[in-house]
């Protein structure tokens, strides 16, 4: 099992979207047991960081081909996304 996000997350981190969070862009999009890596961390305290994430290729198997659509048509890269640090678990390496 995954730790809680904490200051523990950083750049290269492997994590997992907690269940029944959704995508911000898209809030019918729930992205909860989405797995990946964090390839930057934006925020200074912990409790304001956001996480820019590279979605893994188990995940984006599984992702509905309408969230594909709706990224692309809106300019938006569908292998990537930014959360909050509360909505993501630190998956053992």
């Amino acid at each position: 099992m995954g730790k809680k996000a904490s200051s523990t997350i950083k750049a290269g981190s492997n994590i997992q979207v907690k269940e029944e969070v959704y995508v911000p862009e898209f809030p019918e999009i729930c992205c909860g047991g989405w797995t990946g890596m964090v390839v930057e961390v934006r925020g200074k305290k912990v409790s304001e960081r956001t996480y820019i994430l590279e979605w893994d290729d188990e995940t984006e198997a599984k992702m509905p081909d309408a969230y594909k659509s709706q990224c692309e048509d809106q300019g938006l890269f569908f292998k990537m996304a930014c959360l909050p640090g509360d909505a993501l678990i630190l998956r053992d390496s």
